[in-house]
């Protein structure tokens, strides 16, 4: 179990899990969002997808231990992806402000992503076996 560990913290797997768990959410909540588009006072919802990514890309310069339980853990742990409601429009008091042509981009934008997390986490794994077995698929 450890070994496994070890060699999937080497590859991009847990980054490009990560992804493909963002926009399962992200698929959800636009999915949410078209479904309530002529629900009246519906707010929109979104997911924070570039802050999530990013924080789970970038790596602090410096780690720190924790000896005392006040101490604040360091690098800061990884929460989970954001749902918020979006901010309103300047003329958007208390309607539903839900734009179908921006949830189809968003949705299209979001297998996109998919997409290109899926193809990329297959070739790690592909890596993996032909390192493990010394020989392609």
């Amino acid at each position: 179990m450890l070994l496994h560990k070890v060699l999937f913290n080497k590859t991009r797997i847990p980054v490009l899990n990560a992804v493909l768990d963002v926009t399962q959410l992200r698929q959800r909540v636009i999915a949410h969002n078209i479904a309530n588009v002529n629900t009246p006072g519906y707010r929109r919802k979104a997911v924070r997808f570039q802050e999530y990514l990013a924080s789970y890309v970038e790596q602090p310069g410096i780690t720190g231990r924790i000896t005392e339980p006040r101490h604040l853990p360091i690098p800061k742990p990884i929460g989970a992806p954001q749902v918020y409601e979006a901010p309103a429009g300047v003329n958007d008091s208390g309607i539903n402000n839900v734009d179908i042509d921006r949830e189809m981009t968003d949705l299209a934008e979001n297998h996109l992503f998919f997409n290109a997390g899926q193809r990329l986490i297959a070739g790690q794994f592909d890596t993996l076996r032909k390192s493990i077995t010394g020989r392609p698929r």
